[in-house]
């Protein structure tokens, strides 16, 4: 009898095991979350990388312009790809210096950027130099499906890259809620575009032409191009951007079309720079551009507390490229400062970053401009050039037998600003 119990015990406790649940899986770590500097990253390779793939695409353009637009993308890509900040994530760094190295390696085939040999050349030899520039162009593959393929197999890169305006998404990852999306950050990034131009029109008459009559009639052409531009242009950007969802972002959204709308009706109709108009009829022109631009600039103030309202539209407002992150705008500006300080003697050498206040005279090599600051941006003016730049922007100016000189504003607060100096 005992050893019958026995049996009946064990075979309950048997059954008993066999009919536990199995434990669970645990659940998959969270994806790495985006950066905005991997955003950055993004946009600057992915813009370069869309230039060169639509180089290489069938063109009904003439040999002369189709070659031109080659050799831009090429060297454009070379010269910004080579000076961008390293992603720290080592498969896509190590694409890129490939793509460099292939670019490199292709640009000694094409002509110079200053060749303009094509637009005399016979068409047979025309058409044989586009083609050949085509092909060489095509191999260097497709750069795009590239450049995706690297970055799906790098999970702390596709995150960021995923929601970048710039660039076609790759393999979808699931974030955790409140999470940014790639609707949100384009809806940010083109607000924040659209601001940022509104704020920097100048209102002051000071500010917009200088006392150089050689140049006043360019300078308020100028003018009236960059207002019609940060205006209607603006309208023409916001207007295609669906709701948030954030009651707070949506109506200041919709009050700032209304007020671009408005005043862009308001606007004179452009009209080609190279048709001379009277001084007295382009002030009058200017008159009404600045009445325009007075009265959107209110309506382009308080993104940043519209957009604080949703937490998922604040997450993709920081990553957003054009935006400046909430935590480092809420914080007291820091004067600027450049690398080489104000020395502006070592420009001559051809590379320097300099603090510039007011108005000065930079030599670099052969090239002598003079740099004044007005309305917030940087007026460049030799002999024979005058050039109008906003922070970020590129302007280049050549010498006689000589390398361009590539000037770019790093930042402008008033009458100072850092200026980047380079040759290529």
């Amino acid at each position: 009898m005992r050893e019958l119990i026995s049996a009946v015990a064990i075979g309950l406790v048997v059954t008993g095991c066999s009919a536990a649940e199995p434990t669970a899986s645990p659940p998959p770590p969270p994806p790495p979350p985006p950066t905005r500097q991997l955003v950055e990253w993004s946009t600057a390779v992915c813009s370069h990388v869309k230039a060169l793939e639509k180089a290489v695409e069938p063109s009904e353009s003439s040999p002369f312009f189709y070659v031109r637009s080659v050799v831009d993308s090429v060297d454009n890509a070379t010269n910004a790809l080579k000076k961008l900040k390293p992603s720290e994530v080592a498969a896509a760094d190590g694409h890129i210096a490939g793509l460099v190295k292939a670019l490199e390696g292709v640009r000694p085939q094409l002509p110079s950027a200053a060749d303009n040999s094509l637009m005399t050349a016979p068409e047979a030899d025309a058409q044989a130099k586009k083609k050949q520039v085509a092909e060489l162009i095509s191999g260097l593959g497709p750069v795009r499906q590239q450049l995706t393929g690297v970055v799906e197999n790098a999970p702390e890169l596709l995150t960021s890259y995923n929601l970048t305006p710039a660039c076609e998404p790759g393999r979808a990852v699931t974030l955790p809620d409140p999470a940014p999306t790639r609707e949100l950050v384009t809806w940010a990034d083109k607000m924040c575009a659209t601001v940022t131009s509104i704020n920097g029109l100048s209102t002051e008459t000071a500010d917009i032409a200088g006392d150089d009559p050689r140049f006043a009639s360019f300078e308020l052409e100028s003018y009236l191009s960059t207002t019609r531009s940060a205006i209607a242009g603006g309208a023409a950007q916001i207007a295609e951007l669906a709701p948030t969802g954030v009651k707070e972002a949506d109506t200041f959204r919709d009050t700032l079309l209304t007020a671009l709308r408005e005043q862009a009706g308001k606007l004179p109709e452009g009209h080609s720079l190279g048709t001379p108009r009277p001084l007295a009829a382009l002030q009058d022109r200017v008159n009404l551009a600045k009445a325009a631009a007075t009265a959107v600039k209110p309506k382009a103030e308080g993104l940043l507390a519209a957009v604080g309202h949703g937490s998922a539209l604040a997450a993709s407002y920081d990553l957003a490229p054009s935006c400046v992150p909430r935590d480092i705008a809420v914080k007291p500006k820091q004067p600027l400062t450049a690398r080489n300080g104000t020395d502006l003697a070592v420009c001559n050498t051809g590379t320097c970053q300099v603090l510039i206040t007011g108005k000065a005279d930079i030599t670099v090599g052969d090239l002598t401009v003079t740099v004044s600051i007005r309305g917030g941006r940087l007026v460049l003016t030799t002999p024979s050039t005058r050039m109008s730049l906003g922070a970020g922007g590129t302007g280049k100016i050549g010498t006689a037998g000589g390398p361009s000189v590539v000037f770019t504003p790093a930042g402008v607060e008033g009458t100072t600003a850092v200026l980047d100096i380079s040759t290529e």
